[in-house]
């Protein structure tokens, strides 16, 4: 602990913050010329604490534990019941004194927390390096947890591969791994448009090799992650963070792929799918059923399966109500909505609440739903990779194969419903995005040429056989 060593000084000339002399104290009676009334912080025939000599008999050289004096003196000082301390930064006595009657003054015109913010600032945070920069950003992001996740998963990710850092088996671990620990040690000034560019060129080229199918995949993955990461370093992020000494943002100029389409187009026969799935695992696994039909009969996410409470479904009105509860959040605020259910789903979903035993509509959820440090973890996550397993194994086979029966419920209706009616259903916040995913015509279509072409004889019609010549022979002449 520093302890107070007050220095007996000789008496010198009063000075006020700005190094001139006070008349008041001239007069050595602490009052104004000609009135009698006192001026403030200063006792009748006394020196007030906005003079320099105030404090040249009570400001101190600390001594640390060992007994060591600082090189610089420092004051102490009450003000409105707050006790405090300033490093005063000079050895010199005259000038620490004039300097402690400055913080005086200052308290009475800028008060306590302006004095400290100037005179006792804060460290400046040092958000240089990407690890340094996510953990800035992630106390003052307020939105989703997995989604921050995702931002600095991908940030992390291209960091990594640009500084070519071979990957462990560790670096999902706690700590991270050296692939972590190497990401985050990175400068941000690395993401220069140049080096996220030859990253670009290298991510398609190690992912795509000459198959144009996965070059094509590999291109709407690595925009993906892009922009992910620039979203690391958005404006309502970076403008509660110190400033970088960089130029532009990063990426800020980057180049992204030209955007593929992102149609879907249907593989699957709904039909057979759910007929198969009755069979299978109605009565063997019905968890698994449930998910699967309130994935193609009602579009539901992957969360809100998860989170879907029994009370959230009014059978009668036929419809699942789509909300934020205790259980959990959604994706957006425009995910909020009704759903309607044909009497079908609803006859199957009366038959499972009559037997539930819980107030969740998938039961046996061991796991604790939530962000997770690589993605979201979910409340029945073994259930959905068993549904999934069961799914591949009958001709879906897209990654993210659970979601692609949301976007077969999507196409049935855009099919049957038209557009708008499809963005209504699937919730989206956009109807671009509906028109831009998950349009797609079920149905054959085909021009009737039979409507167009005239009426028979009007035309004459080729016979469809072509009219062949003989060729012309030559008489050989005869070899005598």
């Amino acid at each position: 602990m520093s302890t107070s060593k007050p220095i007996e000084t000789a008496t010198a000339k009063d000075l006020l913050a700005d190094g001139t002399e006070s008349k008041a104290e001239q007069t050595g009676t602490g009052r104004r010329g000609k009135t009698t009334k006192q001026l403030p912080n200063q006792k009748a025939g006394g020196v007030g604490k906005n003079s320099a000599n105030h404090w040249k008999a009570r400001i101190f050289k600390p001594v640390n534990d060992r007994g060591d004096a600082s090189p610089h003196f420092a004051m102490q000082l009450q003000f409105k019941g707050r006790r405090m301390s300033f490093g005063l930064g000079t050895g010199n006595q005259e000038a620490a004194a004039a300097r402690a009657a400055g913080i005086y003054n200052d308290l009475l015109k800028l008060g306590i927390e302006g004095t400290l913010a100037k005179h006792r600032p804060t460290k400046s945070e040092d958000v240089s390096t990407l690890g340094a920069w996510i953990e800035g950003a992630r106390k003052v992001f307020d939105k989703s947890p997995t989604t921050f996740d995702a931002y600095a998963r991908a940030a992390r990710h291209i960091a990594a591969s640009i500084l070519q850092v071979e990957r462990d088996k560790k670096r999902f671990g706690r700590k991270g791994g050296t692939f972590r620990q190497q990401a985050d040690k990175t400068p941000v000034s690395m993401f220069t448009a140049r080096a996220v560019q030859e990253w670009k060129i290298r991510y398609v080229k190690d992912r795509g090799g000459n198959n144009p199918a996965r070059q094509r995949a590999a291109r709407i993955s690595c925009n993906s992650c892009l922009r992910m990461a620039r979203s690391l370093f958005q404006e309502d992020i970076a403008k509660h963070l110190p400033p970088l000494e960089m130029e532009e943002r990063p990426f800020e100029k980057v180049d992204f792929y030209p955007r593929e389409s992102m149609k879907y187009h249907s593989k699957i026969d709904p039909s057979i799918l759910l007929g198969k799935a009755r069979a299978d695992l109605g009565e063997a696994n019905p968890e698994c059923f449930k998910i699967l039909l309130l994935a193609i009969g009602a579009g539901l996410r992957r969360g809100e399966i998860d989170r879907l409470l029994w009370r959230q479904i009014d059978l009668d009105g036929g419809e699942i109500h789509v909300e934020v509860t205790e259980a959990g959040g959604l994706k957006s605020a425009d995910s909020t909505g009704k759903v309607a259910i044909d009497e079908t789903l609803c006859g199957l979903l009366r038959g499972f609440k009559a037997k539930a035993a819980s107030q969740y509509v998938i039961e046996g959820g061991a796991g604790e739903g939530g962000s997770r440090a690589w993605g979201q973890r979910y409340r029945c996550q073994d259930t959905f990779d068993s549904l999934l397993a069961w799914l591949r194994k009958n001709g879906v086979e897209d990654r993210r194969a659970l979601h692609t029966l949301r976007k077969e419920a999507g196409a049935i209706i855009a099919t049957k419903s038209g557009i708008y009616s499809a963005s209504k259903f699937l919730r989206h916040s956009d109807i671009k995005t509906t028109a831009q995913h998950y349009a797609d015509n079920k149905e054959r279509v085909s021009i009737d040429l039979g409507a167009l072409l005239p009426a028979e004889g009007t035309i004459p019609f080729p016979s469809g056989k072509a009219e062949t010549k003989k060729p012309a022979t030559r008489k050989r002449a005869a070899i005598k």
